[in-house]
């Protein structure tokens, strides 16, 4: 699947968003995975840009779902 057909699909479903998803999400827009520190997964791009993901459960909350897409939104 591209990019923009998984961000489309993420769009369209953000409160049932796998973290793999999510993850998979941010690798093809460049986000590069930092560190983890407990559950917080602190995503790092080029530029100094950071996103945190926490992640306690099989879903991601869509508030964090909807910052992700926020954050690859500037490569469309």
């Amino acid at each position: 699947m591209d990019r923009k057909k998984l961000r489309a699909r993420l769009a369209a479903h953000p409160a049932d968003v796998r973290f793999e998803e999510l993850d998979r999400l941010l690798r093809l827009y460049d986000w590069e995975l930092d560190t983890i520190r407990g559950s917080h997964h602190v995503y790092k791009r080029p530029g100094g840009r950071l996103l945190v993901i926490p992640f306690h459960r099989p879903r991601v909350l869509a508030v964090y779902v909807r910052k992700a897409l926020d954050a690859t939104r500037d490569d469309e």
